[in-house]
């Protein structure tokens, strides 16, 4: 990449960062109501369309995060790993979670662990679109299985 694509693409980036509406900390006080969310495609191309987030918060040190994620009724998202632990609760729909090969059923309420680095994905059953709000205790990252 030559210096001035570099250059552009970094100011792009700045400036579109800069619009981006700020997000509170995971530590600042604050009520989030799932009827308020912002939902977006994820940035991820690996993920497959249909999926829609919302953040909710942001630790700017460490970069962990909180948010909702929603998925269409059948919607199988890929095996995948991460870098740090995701806690997350099933707030509707029903969903299986297969974490380092073992299925779990989850229904509203329901609460899910995923350890870093464990191999996981998650199928919403047929029926109703499922939301989870999930916090991982670092940066988001995604590390695909084949």
């Amino acid at each position: 990449m030559s210096r001035s694509v570099f250059l552009a693409t970094l100011v792009a980036a700045t400036v579109v960062h800069a619009d981006a509406p700020k997000l509170p900390s995971t530590e600042d006080a604050q009520a989030a109501h799932l009827a308020d969310a912002k939902w977006a495609a994820p940035k991820a191309p690996e993920i497959p369309p249909g999926a829609l987030v919302s953040p909710v918060a942001v630790e700017p040190g460490s970069g962990a995060s909180v948010g909702y994620a929603k998925f269409p009724p059948g919607y199988q998202f890929p095996a995948h790993w991460h870098s740090h632990g995701e806690y997350t609760v099933l707030v509707s729909g029903k969903a299986v979670f297969t974490i380092a090969g073992k299925e779990h059923q989850l229904l509203p309420g329901s609460y899910v662990v995923i350890p870093a680095k464990e191999t996981h994905q998650v199928r919403c059953e047929s029926g109703a679109e499922c939301v989870l709000l999930t916090r991982r205790a670092g940066p988001t990252d995604y590390h695909w299985v084949k």
